[in-house]
């Protein structure tokens, strides 16, 4: 039976003392190393990531047929889904609702020309007078509205109120080519039989290119002191079909 000191409770040598403090370090180290590298992997991975969705998308684009500036496609549908309707086609009246007095309008026959604030929509309205006396025929024109376009489709329409039932209104458009009248000229009428705003209008189909298209508006069979009101007189270039 041995005396002396247990071997578990026995000094290690030197040796082996400094083999278990290398081998220590060497696990420190090592664990120290994947330590970092997973964390490494773990914050760029999630760094891609945000920054990935933080982007904005690259718009795609495609372009026109006829190879000119490219339209864009997915933002260009968004644009149109969210914003308005479409305009339709150009009024080509500058002064179509009298809010600047009687500019571009003249008169016809021996109408006298004033405004009324009974308006459709805004704050004013003409008003054509007739003879205080006599009454009769009276009317407005715009002697020079446009030049036309050969078989252009050109549509006006006004709202109109007579100061009494039985007033005969019409509305027309009329070519003239070289201070003539071009034949074929389009005039639409009705007769009132009631008080009170009514919208109606005409389509004329351009006979020559390049003639002066006259817009009219005529009240017959106006009594003495009578009147004809117009607001909201449009003239368009309808598009071709």
């Amino acid at each position: 039976m041995s005396t002396g000191t247990p071997r578990h409770l026995a000094e290690p040598s030197l040796l082996k003392r400094r083999w278990q403090l290398w081998t220590g370090v060497g696990l420190a180290v090592l664990l120290a190393l994947t330590g970092f590298a997973w964390l490494g992997s773990s914050t760029g991975g999630r760094q891609g990531s945000k920054g990935r969705a933080a982007a904005p998308p690259t718009p795609t684009t495609a372009a026109n047929s006829g190879g000119g500036v490219p339209t864009t496609t997915a933002a260009g549908v968004a644009t149109t889904a969210a914003g308005q309707v479409p305009p339709g086609p150009r009024n080509l009246l500058a002064n179509n609702s009298f809010e600047d007095g009687t500019k571009g309008w003249k008169p016809l026959g021996k109408a006298r020309l004033t405004r009324s604030t009974e308006a459709t929509e805004g704050g004013w309205s003409l008003r054509i007078l007739a003879d205080p006396s006599a009454g009769g025929t009276v009317g407005i024109t715009v002697p020079d509205a446009t030049l036309t376009k050969l078989n252009g489709r050109y549509h006006t329409n006004a709202w109109v109120r007579p100061s009494a039932p039985g007033t005969t209104v019409t509305i027309g458009l009329r070519e003239y080519h070289d201070g003539r009248p071009v034949p074929g000229s389009n005039t639409l009428g009705w007769t009132a039989d009631n008080d009170g705003w009514r919208q109606f209008g005409a389509i004329h189909m351009a006979r020559l290119n390049g003639s002066r298209l006259a817009l009219e508006i005529m009240a017959r069979d106006l009594p003495p002191g009578g009147y004809l009101d117009v607001d909201e007189v449009v003239l368009h270039l309808l598009p071709n079909q």
